[in-house]
């Protein structure tokens, strides 16, 4: 079954959001006693501020996305190495083939325009072909160190690509947890300023006012009796 995808119901960053929450905990304390006609009390304001904390507490965007630029960095960087190990053979091949024959045998492809995918089967490649004509390709100066050197980074290339999906898909499943819990404080900060404008509508425009809630859905869940 296809996975829930989460959107949120309030229009302001994250980071507003949690001021307001703030401000209307302050607001909703200020007027405990006369919400308590309402059946909520100081333990559902502490569960108010819990849902605040756990908002608080999960991931920003910006260090999930800080976290896929570094796998990226750190890929980009094992991918350049990989280049210039397969130039330096590719070099040595054209010379003993004359770019004909058996060279067409590598595969050679232009490597700035190659994926990830392909740079990785590429090197693979010119490692076991490499292995094979090692002594036609002994004689321009290759060395079995080079060989065992391009294997290496091909099979480090080929792990820093899985952690840059890995860092990718953290990051997808990170900003979902987040926007749940965002919609979860969301809707219950509806139903308190729900509530505290009902309490004052037709006694006290100023606190009516504190319990104005703009930046999302407008259509809080019913008010439920305290449990």
């Amino acid at each position: 079954m296809p996975t829930k995808v989460e959107t949120r119901l309030y229009s302001m960053a994250d980071a507003d959001l949690k001021q307001r929450a703030d401000s209307l905990k302050a607001t909703i304390k200020r007027d405990l006693t006369d919400f308590a006609k309402r059946n909520i009390t100081a333990t559902q304001v502490t569960a108010y501020e819990a849902l605040i904390d756990t908002f608080d507490d999960a991931s920003t965007d910006e260090e999930l996305l800080g976290e896929v630029m570094v796998a990226t960095d750190a890929k980009n960087v094992i991918a350049e190495n990989t280049r210039k190990a397969i130039r330096a053979i590719r070099g040595m091949a054209d010379t003993a083939y004359n770019g004909k024959g058996k060279y067409r045998i590598f595969a050679f492809e232009e490597l700035t325009k190659l994926t990830d995918a392909d740079l990785y089967k590429l090197a693979k490649r010119v490692v076991r072909v490499g292995g094979k004509l090692f002594t036609d390709l002994a004689a321009q100066g290759l060395t079995q160190v080079q060989l065992t050197e391009l294997d290496t980074l091909a099979k480090s290339f080929d792990t820093a690509i899985d952690a840059v999906e890995e860092a990718i898909e953290n990051r997808d499943l990170e900003t979902q947890d987040r926007i749940l819990k965002g919609n979860t404080l969301w809707q219950e900060m509806l139903r308190l300023a729900a509530i505290g404008k009902s309490l004052y509508e037709d006694t006290n425009e100023a606190k009516f006012n504190d319990y104005v809630l703009v930046g999302g859905s407008s259509n809080p869940p019913a008010p439920q009796p305290a449990g």
